[in-house]
């Protein structure tokens, strides 16, 4: 669950860290002492929420059973549990 998670919030704050490395890098705003009082704040939001949703969809497309198959429930066999699996 953590996985599914991190493969969505990661992109959604790749903006914010890369603008971090940004000012670190340059030191623009630690000379005037101030970090992310002047953020492009809708900029960043939006680029992640852009990412965000990039990722769902890439998710959605190269993850997952194919749609057409037949569902096999968890069952027992011979005392043991057989996951559940998607025939083809």
């Amino acid at each position: 669950m953590v996985r599914k998670l991190l493969y969505h919030l990661i992109p959604f704050l790749l903006p914010f860290i890369a603008y971090g490395i940004y000012l670190f890098a340059t030191r623009r705003a630690r000379a005037k002492g101030q970090a992310f009082d002047e953020a492009p704040w809708f900029w960043l939001f939006a680029s992640g929420l852009v990412l965000f949703a990039a990722s769902l969809i890439v998710v959605r497309l190269f993850t997952g059973d194919p749609p057409h198959g037949r569902y096999v429930p968890p069952h027992l066999e011979e005392g043991q549990v057989v996951p559940g699996r998607v025939d083809r």
